[in-house]
This record gives C-alpha cells, sequence and structure tokens, in this order.
C-alpha cells in the first residue's frame, strides 16, 4: 500500500511540476499582449470561479474563520508577489525563473527565525549559506549590475515567503480549503482593485489564454496538495526540482531560450539547500518546509 501511495505521490508532483512550467508559459506569453494586473486579475477570478463549487457544497462554512485579518494581509502580498513574478516571468527566461523560485522557503526558514522566534542551529545555517551561493551563482551579480527581472523576482518570492508563515499561522485554526477559498476571494477583490484603473479588456483569444492559466494553475496547486496528503514531504522534495528541468525544455521550445550552464549549478545548489532544511524540519517536526510548497500564484 505504501508503495503504491509513493508511485501515486511521485506521478502527481511531477504533473504539478509539469503544470507549473505550461503555467509559466501561459503567463510569459500573455506578458507581451496584456498588462500584468489585468493578467492577475482573470488568473484569480476565474480561479475562483473554478472552487466556487466546493465552496457552496460546503454551504460557505467554509469561510468561518477567527484569522480574517491574517488573510487580508496575506492577500495583499499576493497582489504585490504576483505584480513581481508575473513581471519577473515576462523578463527573465522560464529557466531562470524556474531556479530563483526556489528561493521562497530559505525567505520562509528566515522570516520563521525572525518573526516565529525559531532557533537555528547548524544545518539550517548550512543550508540558508548554501542557498546564497546558488542564489549569486544565478544571477551572477557584476560591473553591469543585477537584472531588473532578477530583483522583481527576488522580492516576489520574498513575498511569498512571508505568506508562508502566514499559512503556518492561520493552518493552525483553518482548514486548507479555507486559506485556499480566502486566498482566491480576497486576491480576486484586491486585484480588481488594481485592475479597474487601466480597464483593459482582453479579445477572445486572450480570454481563452486566461482561462487556461488559470485551469493550469489550479490543477497545478490541486495535484500537488494530493501528493502531500499521501505521501511523505521529505519524499516528494527531491521531485520539485523537474520543476527547472521542465522550464528549461519549454523555454527553448517555446521562446528559444538557450539553457544556460549557471542557471542550471546555482538552481541545483538552492534547490540542495531547501532539500536540506526539509529533511531537517521532518526530523524537528517542523512545517515551514510543508507549506512551502503551496505557491500562491
Amino acid at each position: 500500500m505504501e508503495s503504491s501511495n509513493n508511485f501515486r505521490s511521485i506521478f502527481l508532483i511531477i504533473i504539478s511540476t509539469a503544470l507549473g512550467a505550461f503555467f509559466g508559459v501561459t503567463i510569459k506569453d500573455l506578458f507581451f499582449e496584456l498588462n500584468v494586473t489585468t493578467i492577475g486579475f482573470y488568473r484569480f477570478f476565474f480561479g475562483l470561479i473554478l472552487i466556487s463549487p466546493l465552496i457552496i457544497k460546503n454551504n460557505f462554512n467554509v469561510l468561518k474563520t477567527s484569522n480574517l485579518k491574517f488573510y487580508f494581509f496575506r492577500s495583499g502580498l499576493n497582489i504585490l508577489g504576483f505584480l513581481l513574478n508575473f513581471t519577473a516571468l515576462g523578463l527573465l527566461t522560464l529557466e531562470k525563473n524556474a531556479a530563483l523560485g526556489f528561493m521562497s522557503p530559505l525567505f520562509a526558514t528566515i522570516l520563521a527565525i525572525i518573526i516565529l522566534k525559531e532557533k537555528i542551529r547548524l544545518y539550517r545555517t548550512t543550508a540558508l549559506i548554501i542557498g546564497l551561493i546558488g542564489v549569486l551563482i544565478v544571477i551572477q551579480p557584476g560591473l553591469s549590475g543585477i537584472e531588473i527581472g532578477v530583483i522583481f523576482a527576488i522580492i516576489g518570492q520574498f513575498c511569498f515567503g512571508l505568506t508562508i508563515i502566514i499559512i503556518k499561522l492561520t493552518s493552525k485554526k483553518d482548514s486548507s480549503l479555507t486559506i485556499l477559498s480566502y486566498q482566491y476571494l480576497l486576491t480576486s477583490l484586491f486585484a480588481l482593485l488594481i485592475y479597474i484603473p487601466f480597464l483593459e479588456v482582453p479579445n477572445t483569444e486572450q480570454f481563452i489564454k486566461l482561462l487556461i492559466a488559470a485551469i493550469i494553475g489550479t490543477l497545478m496547486h490541486y495535484t500537488f496538495n494530493q501528493a502531500i496528503k499521501i505521501s511523505d514531504v521529505t519524499f516528494i522534495t527531491p521531485f520539485k526540482y523537474m520543476g527547472l528541468v521542465f522550464a528549461s525544455l519549454l523555454g527553448f521550445i517555446f521562446f528559444r531560450d538557450v539553457p544556460n550552464i549557471y542557471t542550471w549549478i546555482g538552481g541545483s545548489i538552492i534547490f540542495l539547500s531547501v532539500l536540506i532544511i526539509t529533511i531537517r524540519e521532518k526530523q524537528l517536526n517542523k512545517d515551514i518546509a510543508k507549506k512551502s510548497v503551496i505557491n500562491p500564484m
């Protein structure tokens, strides 16, 4: 039975990472046609429509919470995060964006130490140093400075790292469906507020692409959530590395992005640091790593 669950979880995590890469392709393609505020609004609005049957089926009981202020704060971070990360997706190669996407668990670990007063010892200190080295290899800071897309990606991942802390706090009382429902409800509302001033109406083809992005993004979350339900997070985390493989492959196919050896080396090092943190937190019975798999995008 355990081997069957492991096989299913591997299948689900590979499907999830592949969907994540295709999601990136769709957003990057739309970036050249629409404002990021338009992309963000419809991505979350269509996503809200997709999960609304679950909310209705639950007779709206899923919306009962004592953590409303946290959800408002998290949704504000989501808005900033998607604006930055969708822009980064447009400016960077899918490969480099995927490599920098491994940073959110590192930021979450640092923020857990600062905000939640968690103790840091040798394992996590070493992992964070390794992660920093990986980041420096990816971004290659030099005389020409750092790409603006890289700056957007790093700040965006910091926002997502902070949302991981909020998920950790709210999950003590609320179900994953409650957390997901408020993510889509409030983020859609805030996205609408910043979308109205631009009031850009997509054409039919763009509407279809936006709907596809919402479907892919929702399925990406669902398949990963199912994977961590039936298997241990330390077992499935190594397969998240496939995200870099898929991003590199699809970036070349759709955008003719030539794979960069430094991005691969740096991304691999960042991922190694995340893996060390994940294994160590399993040993200490923590869950920052587990929460970090929920990509807010």
